[in-house]
């Protein structure tokens, strides 16, 4: 798989990444919340909101390069295979770290490290080992990780047991020493109804393991315990496609103080909710869908009612500006949330098939937070969710059999939530932004 994107937007430094954070790394409770701090709970502001207001330095152009290579070895009879992935790139090119003149920089990643194999006198099942994809909901955690899952699928019921590691540290960028390492436990079931839609349940526990952290003072201590637990539905009626998710999350943020000898805690408690539909009509498509998170509409209650996940990739919207499709899993965007305040979305989408090889297609996005955009502190004349409308275009045209080039391009008008925010870190409202990528890729 060898991507080549290229990219130009009016406001290079204030789009996607700012808005939507990195998944569990940027859950915005982790280094933005000062859990003891009940005058000053959520450390939003100038710092943290970048400026949405046009400077005349902002527009900027880049070419990147992402190539992916998978290599299988397998037995004779199938019952074991060894995986390895590797990826080359994510670089801008020019990158004084990555991709310059020379072309002689580490921009190496181990994607993929895993065997699996048939578990004896049990063909119905297998058993995974290593740094492998997780393949749990998407809107939880569709990356990879390092660990071991149990698989199993007997007739029209299929489940699966895992459990992976993770020892990144969470917060105090770099001033952090990890006491434990992270684990996910994992559970999920499918059963596929006859004539009628699959259903998969699934249970995600993730302990964060704790954190000495300089970045929160001396000698603290922060842990993060997190359980996901979900149904998601999908099934076809004739020409038309559906789809349903719904997570609760609850858990417990502890933190500590050893210069005062007193421990904090926050509670969590919060969900996310996804509807849609496609129709698919000869060379049409047409879909429709609304996704929900729950975001905080109080840091200082003693409650974190945001909805954080793992790592999920979210591109498949229609979203250019905001949430980055075109880039695939090249986007930083892997968090269904604005900020700590959540997620309220409608989109919808029509694409055309022009031929075999030529289509083409439009989206629409209302966006906004689940809660007001206030900071927190509720300092906010004019408090409002709406981040902006977003109108996207693209088109795409295979080359060759597998060779494709295609480009988007996205227009956010922005709204008054995000026009007062501005504001209010900034003195100055939002300008509009719109962004273009473009793609020539080799998969096979």
């Amino acid at each position: 798989d060898f991507n080549n994107r290229f990219s130009y937007s009016n406001q290079a430094d204030v789009s996607h990444r700012n808005l939507s954070g990195e998944g569990y790394a940027t859950n915005y409770v982790d280094g933005e919340y000062d859990l003891n701090n009940t005058t000053n709970g959520l450390m939003l502001g100038a710092g943290n909101l970048p400026n949405f207001a046009r400077q005349s330095d902002d527009s900027d152009f880049l070419g990147e390069i992402k190539y992916r290579l998978w290599l299988t070895a397998t037995d004779d009879d199938k019952k074991v295979n060894g995986t390895l992935g590797f990826e080359f790139g994510g670089a801008e090119f020019g990158s004084n770290t990555k991709a310059d003149f020379a072309g002689d920089k580490n921009i190496f990643e181990l994607r993929h490290a895993y065997i699996d194999f048939e578990v004896p006198f049990d063909t119905a099942s297998r058993v995974y080992v290593g740094l492998q994809p997780v393949g749990y909901n998407k809107f939880l955690w569709s990356d990879n990780g390092a660990g071991v899952k149990y698989v199993a699928k007997r007739g029209n019921l299929g489940y699966s047991l895992g459990w992976f590691r993770d020892d990144n540290s969470n917060g105090g960028e770099g001033t952090s020493t990890k006491l434990q390492n992270d684990d996910v436990y994992a559970f999920d079931v499918t059963y596929a109804i006859d004539n009628g839609p699959k259903l998969n349940g699934f249970v995600l526990y993730l302990e964060e393991g704790q954190d000495t952290d300089a970045g929160f003072g001396p000698a603290e201590e922060y842990m993060d315990q997190q359980m996901w637990y979900g149904l998601a539905a999908s099934g076809q009626a004739g020409p038309i496609f559906y789809g349903a998710t719904f997570i609760k999350e609850e858990g417990e943020i502890s933190y500590s103080d050893a210069g005062v000898d007193a421990i904090y805690g926050r509670d969590r408690d919060a969900w996310l909710a996804n509807l849609e539909g496609t129709v698919k009509l000869d060379q049409t498509k047409l879909r429709l869908g609304w996704l929900y998170t729950t975001g905080d509409d109080d840091a200082n209650d003693g409650d974190a009612e945001n909805f954080t996940n793992i790592d999920a990739y979210m591109g498949g919207f229609g979203s250019v500006v905001v949430f980055d499709s075109f880039a695939d899993d090249n986007t930083m965007v892997t968090g269904p949330y604005i900020l700590d305040k959540g997620l309220n979305m409608v989109y919808l989408g029509a694409d055309y098939d022009l031929s075999d090889k030529a289509s083409v297609g439009a989206s629409y996005l209302w966006i906004n937070a689940a809660e007001d955009l206030d900071f927190g502190d509720n300092t906010f004349t004019k408090a409002s969710k709406e981040i902006g409308h977003e109108l996207t275009a693209r088109a795409s045209y295979k080359l060759t059999k597998n060779l494709t080039a295609g480009i988007d391009a996205g227009y956010l008008i922005v709204g008054d939530g995000l026009d007062e925010a501005n504001k209010e870190a900034w003195g100055e409202g939002a300008d509009n932004i719109w962004r273009s990528d473009a793609s020539v890729r080799l998969k096979f």
